[in-house]
């Protein structure tokens, strides 16, 4: 399933969406007191490298911009409702704990709560992206996405996301 990425990262992406360029060594001058300049300039290189934002310019003049890919991410940690509760069903074996682990882990990630040990529900947008990668998974193990308006009860869900 998809990266997990560091909370600096998307802060430093968060910051960038605000405006449509801003100058590296500006961006730097708000995290200088958490970061030093070259833990600074590796994390934009890392983010540079993972496609999430561009950087136009020559060393000391260089201006940031954030690619649909950043766009993409910071939508998935600050997800919109999108008025379809999306209900996820496991049955994976003891045999195969590891897996079960890992999917519950990733699902916490994606803004999923647990509504009974083996389902987990979300009332958020999911991209396409991780559909497919759900898709993927039912044909491997026992993982079946539900979308759906219709749900007669729903006020225990709707504290779930409070």
């Amino acid at each position: 399933m998809s990266r997990i990425f560091n909370a600096q990262t998307l802060k430093i992406l968060k910051d960038i969406s605000k405006d449509s360029k801003i100058p590296a060594q500006k961006l730097h001058t708000g995290y200088a007191k958490q970061m030093n300049y070259k833990e600074f300039y590796n994390t934009l290189y890392r983010m540079h490298q993972q496609g999430l934002l561009l950087k136009e310019g020559a060393s000391g003049n260089i201006c940031l911009t954030i690619t649909d890919d950043g766009k993409k991410l910071l939508k998935r940690f600050h997800p919109e409702r999108d008025g379809i509760w999306k209900l996820i069903i496991f049955d994976i074996p003891e045999k195969q704990k590891y897996i079960r682990v890992v999917l519950r882990a990733k699902l916490k990630a994606l803004h999923f709560k647990k509504w009974q040990n083996s389902i987990w529900v979300s009332p958020y947008a999911l991209d396409e992206e991780i559909e497919e990668e759900l898709n993927e998974l039912a044909k491997k193990i026992f993982v079946r996405l539900i979308k759906t308006k219709d749900i007669n009860y729903t006020e225990d869900l709707e504290k779930l996301f409070s």
